[in-house]
């Protein structure tokens, strides 16, 4: 199974049997795709609704096929989360703009840097030379939409974008080519929906003053105009307001001939059990080793000595080894590294260089802040969880040398106690990081109480 022209790595069972099940015809009016975020499940939805509508034959590409290629298939609706990355292979944008001849990649890094200079783009910048995938919607978030923690729903819209971006270039502001490139980098293909926080009832059926939006009610009553099947795919299910999931449960019980809703969630917990109850479970699994160092290859490129730290950060979850590809993994564990070593020398300003420097590096977006400081504190329960392996005997192969000797130091310094309650502290940080809270302040004291002054376990020392 592909989705938008990539094959899908991994579950291969599941996406073997979505595939049989597209071309048997005894196709189900609604489906649960559950399972650890990142593992692929949209890619599986998307292509599932390829699957279904495929009239592929002889070698030829069909119509359908081509527009799910770029997600603008009119029988397609997909709706999803518009603070989610929008991810591009660096080389292919180049591609995109069409830039051609021997002096191309000049006219591109001028491009990118007239933009950088103007605000447009932030790093990391869409370098053509570099192998692995760019986030589109960080590279030019903070201009688009300010910098606060959330914009309204109306610059979330395609047609907002499409017309800020116009406004420039009338005024001459940019040129053609610096044009079309942001608009690729943000603007959504028409099959998508684009949603902020929370799925609202406005997307489920029409309501007053929600001009930019197309309810899936609405869609699944009009004819596809490509004939086939016509199909809705909710993506992070679970932030459907109660509302909205009463709202759908109506469709779900008298659905319209000829549609299929996928709803895509990684909670479905949070959904109601009546929802639940009326679609078929598909249940997705994380990564098998060898599939998770395939999944690096293709979707990271070549990151060199920190493929393995990737892999093994990710948790066998491709997703989140794309997020994790465009981090300076190497440089954010020597960070960790320090931190240690000044907790476990009892050097207070060790501590506030960290946060310094974390929160140096989410910009001032709140959603870029709060990602930030969420992978900070993923690597600080790594890093602990990897010296608790060692005190046991255990090493990991992947690891660079340099991080082994620093771990086996560390080893010596904290008893076992400390390192558990060390990592607890940090793990019951997680549920909290989604509110409205100080993320400077929270990352200042949850990093004071892992020093030997917030805790009553003792460490060794150096």
């Amino acid at each position: 199974m592909h989705a938008g022209g990539e094959k899908i790595i991994g579950n291969s069972r599941v996406t073997g049997f979505l595939d049989r099940l597209a071309r048997s015809g005894s196709v189900g009016h609604a489906y649960l795709f559950t399972g650890p975020d990142g593992v692929g499940k949209k890619q599986a939805a998307i292509g599932f609704a390829r699957a279904l509508n495929c009239t592929c034959a002889g070698g030829a590409r069909c119509e359908s096929c081509a527009g799910m290629d770029t997600l603008s298939h009119p029988g397609v609706l997909l709706i999803a989360d518009a603070n989610k990355p929008l991810w591009f292979r660096r080389v292919s944008l180049r591609e995109r703009l069409g830039l051609t001849g021997d002096d191309w990649r000049r006219r591109y890094a001028e491009t990118v840097e007239a933009l950088a200079d103007l605000g447009y783009l932030e790093p990391p910048l869409p370098d053509v030379e570099a192998d692995r995938p760019v986030d589109g919607f960080s590279a030019v978030t903070d201009h688009m939409f300010g910098k606060g923690s959330v914009p309204s729903r109306e610059c979330y819209t395609p047609g907002y974008v499409a017309e800020t971006v116009r406004k420039a270039f009338d005024r001459g502001k940019i040129t053609e080519t610096a044009y079309r490139l942001l608009r690729l980098l943000y603007e959504h293909p028409l099959s998508v929906m684009p949603y902020r926080g929370a799925i609202p009832i406005a997307y489920i059926t029409q309501r007053g003053g929600w001009q930019h939006t197309r309810p899936i009610q609405s869609f699944l009553a009009m004819r596809s105009l490509m004939g086939g099947r016509k199909v809705v795919i909710v993506d992070d299910a679970h932030k459907m307001t109660p509302q909205a999931q009463n709202c759908l449960l109506k469709t779900l019980e008298e659905p319209p001939e000829d549609s299929v809703i996928v709803l895509v969630t990684a909670e479905p917990e949070s959904l109601f059990p009546t929802i639940a109850s009326r679609c078929q479970v598909i249940r997705f699994e994380r990564l098998t080793a060898a599939e998770m160092a395939e999944a690096v290859a293709s979707l990271v490129g070549d990151a060199g000595d920190a493929a393995g730290l990737i892999a093994a950060l990710s948790g066998n979850c491709p997703g989140r080894a794309l997020e994790l590809g465009l981090r300076r993994i190497e440089e954010n564990l020597d960070m960790v590294r320090d931190l240690l070593d000044g907790l476990a020398e009892g050097r207070w300003e060790r501590v506030f260089a960290f946060s310094r420097s974390v929160l140096g590096e989410g910009s001032t977006h709140r959603r870029k802040l709060r990602d930030s400081v969420r992978t900070s504190f993923e690597l600080i329960v790594f890093w602990l969880m990897e010296v608790i392996h060692m005190k046991a005997g255990i090493r990991d192969g992947a690891l660079p040398a340099g991080c082994v000797s620093a771990m086996e130091r560390h080893a010596r310094a904290f008893d076992e106690s400390t390192l558990l309650a060390m990592s607890s502290r940090i793990e019951s940080v997680f549920g909290i990081l989604p509110y409205n809270v100080d993320l400077s302040l929270l990352l200042d004291t949850t990093l004071l109480r892992l020093t030997p002054w917030g805790q009553s376990s003792k460490c060794t020392g150096l």
